[in-house]
């Protein structure tokens, strides 16, 4: 068994897989700690296996672990926690791993490794010229050309972190679940916010991608993932692929290569 690790900045994917496949046969949530110690780390870890099942077998049958990190305080825990428990080194996905795809950026070193990893993927399974837009934390846009070149993109606040510095920066405007709400003009506050964070993403997503066409002159495929990508998938009026797991499959995509 292969178990990979998404760490992200506000929570952390955990996935089980076959070793023969790129995507997982199990996975769970939790919450990023920068400030977590190995122990802790550790303990977190065999907690969220127990809850895919026996913790015993399924950490018996670990062979090969890997990561993508865009928290470089835990990056250094990963090693020695996936060590210790597993007694087998982990592969750290970085800039210069072994990838299908060459990435055209002024300074590797500061692109985020998720972002890398999905347009990985991105490029396997949908081949070049694609648009992979990732709303978590931070929502990214990520263009991967026609001659399957990652050409740098865009980053945005992400949907939750907006809608939270609202709700503190305002007294009177309630922090609100991201969702449809049930018409485009509200007469009410809550559905008021509602309204504007649903459609002004969505607008901005299909501008953003118009945008992205017109300075090509190519038509693009759009990629969702992220927390937010199936309330947004809702609403768009563009055509585009959702995969929840495309940065999970994409540690795998990345691990195969650089062990070949």
């Amino acid at each position: 068994m292969f178990i990979g690790f998404d760490v992200g900045n506000t929570t952390t994917m955990l996935g089980i897989y076959d070793d023969d496949s790129v995507l997982p046969e199990k996975t769970c949530r939790f919450r990023t700690d920068k400030r977590v110690n190995e122990k802790a780390l550790s303990d977190n870890i065999i907690k969220n296996i127990k809850s895919l099942g026996d913790s015993d077998e399924i950490c018996a049958q670990i062979t090969a672990a890997a990561f993508s990190s865009v928290v470089p305080e835990v990056s250094g825990l990963y090693h020695r926690t996936v060590k210790n428990l597993f007694g087998i080194d982990i592969f750290e996905i970085r800039y210069d791993s072994k990838l299908s795809i060459k990435i055209n950026y002024r300074d590797k070193a500061m692109l985020g490794i998720d972002r890398i990893v999905n347009t990985e993927t991105a490029f396997r399974e949908h081949g070049p010229g694609c648009v992979v837009i990732d709303i978590g934390t931070a929502a990214t846009y990520d263009v991967l050309t026609h001659d399957g070149v990652f050409d740098g993109g865009l980053i945005a606040p992400g949907i939750g972190t907006t809608i939270r510095t609202l709700a503190e920066a305002a007294s009177n405007l309630p922090e609100i679940v991201f969702e449809k709400p049930e018409n485009l003009i509200a007469t009410d506050t809550v559905n008021a916010i509602k309204s504007g964070f649903f459609y002004g993403w969505i607008s901005m997503i299909e501008g953003i991608v118009l945008r992205i066409e017109k300075f090509y002159e190519k038509k693009f495929q759009v990629i969702l993932t992220g927390g937010f990508a199936e309330q947004v998938m809702s609403g768009l009026e563009i055509k585009a692929v959702l995969d929840p797991l495309l940065t999970m499959k994409g540690i795998k995509y990345i691990y195969n290569s650089n062990m070949k």
